[in-house]
């Protein structure tokens, strides 16, 4: 620490820190148009200047650095008039009427305005007005009148101004506003790592380009945002709701849902409805400023219009409006009836990885302890189930204490995932700092290109449904073993790979890290790519190995709901299912609890005796694998609940929907892949007559107990934060995270749950093994993941604009392959699922996208196209689709 004297007061602050950090973070205004917190200074605006005592001239306070002793003055006159000179120099090519004239604040939308004829621009005609740096800027430093270069040719009101970039969703870029800070360049390639925005031209004509200087949505712009949250004036802004944004009545810190990384955001609201999102670094550490085009823009994916506001009945051929009161009476005494006739083991419940904590929580306690059944699941479990068990198998535990701020630090890294920038995309951000800023080697292993591959020493490429065995094999070679077997699979291109992978894994010291990213699809597959994975970080970390690996559940809250109950093989708290437990949950709930075998989600859709079905958040008809399976279930049940926000398909084959928030509109908690707890709080309004999730759960269980005569048990909560602190008691992993003391973003107390030992697991080789491959018979092996662009929301209820880009949304085929069908880009084509008798029992159309980042004989389909309408040709357990392909 050192002691400097800030404007004649004695300050006390971190030696060395830039100084113009330190100036901002005591109050104290100073212009920095250039300047990004965190990065090093580019020093192009010069505004920054600070008068340093015992330095000749003014010093930027931006190259400056914090030594012991030193004085510094901001307020001078001599400072301030020098300060008007250099940003009038900035102001000169910018539309500056705005910004210099004297009524300043006190005109109105109607009023004329008085400055001259030529005005096109106005404070009150601008979407930035008021959140404006360069406008609060021009008033800290009166610039008001201040025009010493008027008159001059070459300025921008002499100078003709390009049109606007406005042909995207999602960014517009005007660049007669920009004045050169290049604050977006460096936020794009220094901050991102994208490079997406460069300076193009030179001299007078030097100007910001996106790509070959063509439009946005044309350039590799992966639509962050991070370049907007960095402008200091209008020339970068949000396209949706620009204008609302300029009147926002509330922010409000929750946390993007849209993946399992957790990221902390701010919503902007007005009038109930949320119109912007920026980051909030003040909770989770890993995404601390950055989010991606899904957390920022997916907010507004789906209109209040579309979401449910009444509750619905089956009736009349259709389903009708209900109150509340009806449809709860309808669907206790229908619940009531189907256990009368057929026992508690004939009612299931699925509760969502897509739900709160509470949300599971409370669906898991209904389940087991009102309604007497253990078949409590959710339709993505068998995944999160399978790698779970293959992390106890290693580790005795599947709570990891690894912490996702670890990533950046690593100084070697291997990723296991499809394409680890679209399914979680800030977790790739974070390989790329490593890399980038420490120098670290990466090792991916991918059947698909993604552009975190451009970061890697070596990318092994399996074909897919590979990827285990090749994964397995680099654990075996790792070791010292012969990993032929699994090496054999690769083409002699990727068999170089492999061997440079093995390299640089045996040269990995402290500082390693394994990432694996969870399919949607291919519960046996995921379990041996989560064990090979784990013996890799074992042989390379050794007792390190639970710090090291990281496994990224495909939704957002996939561990969480583990961790409610809301899963076949567990009690809350991750509890086994046996006799032991249940007293300890008896003695925690006050109430008896079930003690009937427990129905797995693929269970209940093989075959069982499931006459009801309550569904919480989940979509099984687009989430699951084997989607006539799935109809069949919800179509045979006598009854059939949901509990969601959209109609989805799932929703419009209920008996009884009660219409619930979105997730903007709810309160709880979700637990991240690395698991912290993060607080979600409400920041949009309820539509109509829908309540969230948690309250209708109470009232749902209030009446069945009372129906059901299940005698005393707390159902009922006044608040979401009372739900809350009883999961802190109920719950190991949450003790403590009570609603009052939880600081968001806070990684979970292991509290004796975590790691035990360190063991290889074993995996087996029939879980590694890939189908028959179909290119043997002219056919093709389809893999599907999460797409970058595509919202949920958007999907589920089959909108057309789910993906605004229309970058997820057509099926990709390699070159070879679309000359030897003669498709071209954009062209219809069917796929068709094969059995393995030859015959077609399923088909979809898609366009297709041509690229060399998918093999021969592969195809990659984003599951959320057209509401996951790629399940119908997977099977229930497939990682990988065997189909034929033909032009429509």
């Amino acid at each position: 620490m050192a002691t400097i004297n800030l404007n004649g007061t004695d300050i006390e602050v971190p030696e060395g820190a830039p100084l113009v950090e330190v100036i901002k973070n005591q109050g104290t205004f100073i212009s920095n148009l250039c300047y990004i917190d965190g990065l090093p200074p580019y020093a192009g605006c010069r505004t920054c200047i600070v008068e340093i005592e015992g330095q000749r001239g003014f010093q930027l306070s931006c190259t400056s650095k914090v030594a012991e002793g030193m004085i510094v003055r901001t307020e001078t006159p001599e400072l301030h008039s020098t300060q008007q000179a250099v940003l009038s120099l900035i102001m000169s090519y910018h539309a500056d009427r705005c910004l210099t004239c004297h009524r300043v604040v006190k005109c109105k939308p109607g009023d004329t305005c008085l400055r001259d004829d030529t005005i096109t621009h106005r404070c009150l005609t601008c979407s930035k007005n008021y959140r404006c740096e360069l406008q609060t800027t021009c008033e800290q430093l009166e610039m008001a009148g201040y025009e010493p270069w008027d008159g001059d040719e070459r300025t921008y009101y002499n100078l003709e101004q390009p049109a606007p970039d406005q042909g995207n969703p999602f960014l517009e870029f005007d660049s007669q506003m920009c004045i050169i800070c290049t604050r977006c360049v460096r936020a794009c390639d220094e901050l991102r790592h994208t490079g997406a925005i460069t300076l193009a031209g030179r001299g007078s004509s030097t100007r910001i380009a996106f790509g070959a200087d063509g439009a946005v949505d044309e350039s590799n712009c992966d639509f962050c945002g991070s370049c907007i949250d960095v402008c200091p004036t209008a020339a970068l802004m949000e396209h949706p709701n620009k204008w609302s944004a300029t009147q926002t009545e509330r922010w409000t810190p929750t946390t993007c849902t849209q993946c399992s990384v957790g990221c902390s955001i701010s919503v902007g609201a007005k009038k109930g409805r949320g119109v912007i999102v920026r980051p909030d670094e003040t909770a989770n550490p890993v995404s601390a400023t950055q989010i991606c085009v899904r957390g920022r823009f997916h907010y507004d994916a789906v209109k209040p219009s579309v979401r449910l506001g009444q509750p619905l009945i089956k009736r009349n051929g259709g389903q009708d409006a209900s109150d509340w009161d009806e449809a709860m009476e309808f669907t206790v005494a229908r619940l009531a009836q189907v256990r009368e006739e057929h026992g508690p083991e004939a009612i299931g419940f699925l509760g969502s990885p897509l739900a709160t904590n509470e949300e599971n929580y409370l669906l898991s306690k209904i389940a087991r302890a009102i309604v007497g059944t253990n078949s409590v699941d959710t339709s993505t479990s068998s995944v999160t189930r399978a790698a779970a068990g293959a992390l106890r198998e290693a580790f005795g535990s599947e709570a990891l204490p690894a912490d996702g701020m670890r990533i950046a630090a690593s100084k070697t890294i291997l990723v296991v995932a499809d394409d680890l920038d679209s399914s979680h995309n800030v977790f790739g951000l974070r390989v790329k700092d490593a890399n980038v800023s420490g120098d670290a080697r990466v090792v991916v292993v991918s059947p698909l290109w993604g552009e975190l591959n451009d970061f890697a020493e070596a990318w092994v490429q399996p074909k897919p449904g590979d990827e285990a065995a090749v994964v397995a094999a680099l654990a075996t070679a790792v070791e010292g073993a012969d990993g032929s077997a699994g090496r054999a699979l690769l083409s002699s291109e990727m068999q170089a790979a492999f061997d440079k992978a093995v390299t640089v894994l045996k040269e990995a010291g402290e500082g390693f890290s394994a990432i694996c990213a969870l399919p949607h699809f291919g519960a046996s597959a995921a379990r041996a790519i989560v064990g090979a994975l784990a013996n890799v970080t074992i042989t390379v970390a050794g007792d390190d190995a639970p710090n090291a690996l990281f496994v990224l559940p495909s939704e957002a809250n996939g561990w969480g709901a583990r961790d409610m109950g809301a899963c076949a093989d567990l009690f809350p708290g991750q509890r086994p299912i046996s006799d032991a437990s249940r007293d300890e949950m008896q003695r925690l709930w006050g109430a008896q609890v079930a003690t009937g075998a427990a129905l797995t989600f693929d269970e209940m859709t093989n075959g069982s005796q499931i006459r009801a079905l309550v569904v919480l958040n989940d979509n099984p008809l687009m989430l699951a694998p084997d989607r006539a399976r799935v109809e069949k279930l919800l179509s045979s049940v006598e009854l059939l609940v949901v509990i969601d926000s959209l109609p989805t398909d799932t929703a419009r084959l209920a008996h009884v929907v009660l219409p619930d928030g979105g997730y903007w509109a709810k309160e709880g908690t979700t637990t991240s892949a690395d698991r912290r707890i993060m607080r979600l709080q409400q920041a949009h309004d309820l539509r109509g007559e829908a309540r969230q999730g948690w309250r209708v759960l109470c009232e749902l269980g209030k009446r069945l107990a009372e129906r059901l005569g299940t005698g005393e048990i707390r159902i009922t909560y006044p608040n979401v934060g009372e739900v809350t602190d009883e999961i802190a008691q109920v719950v190991p992993l949450h003790a403590g995270a009570t609603w009052r003391e939880l600081d968001s973003g806070t990684q979970q107390h292991l509290n004796g749950a975590g790691p035990k030992s360190t063991k290889r697991v074993g995996v087996q080789a029939s879980a590694m093994s890939r189908p028959t491959d179909p290119s043997d018979n002219g056919g093709f092996t389809l893999t599907t993941g999460r797409g970058l662009y595509t919202s949920y929301e958007g999907a589920a209820v089959h909108s057309p604009e789910a993906d605004k880009l229309h970058r997820d949304d057509s099926v990709k085929m390699h070159p070879d392959d679309a000359s030897e069908l003669g498709v071209a880009a954009g062209d219809e084509v069917v796929l068709r699922r094969t059995e393995p008798s030859g015959n077609a029992s399923a088909e979809l159309r898609a366009p297709v996208a041509i690229t060399e980042a998918v093999q021969p004989k592969m195809l990659y389909l984003p599951l959320y196209y057209d509401g996951g309408a790629i399940t119908a040709l997977f099977d229930a357990d497939a990682a990988v689709a065997r189909v034929e392909v033909a032009r429509a």
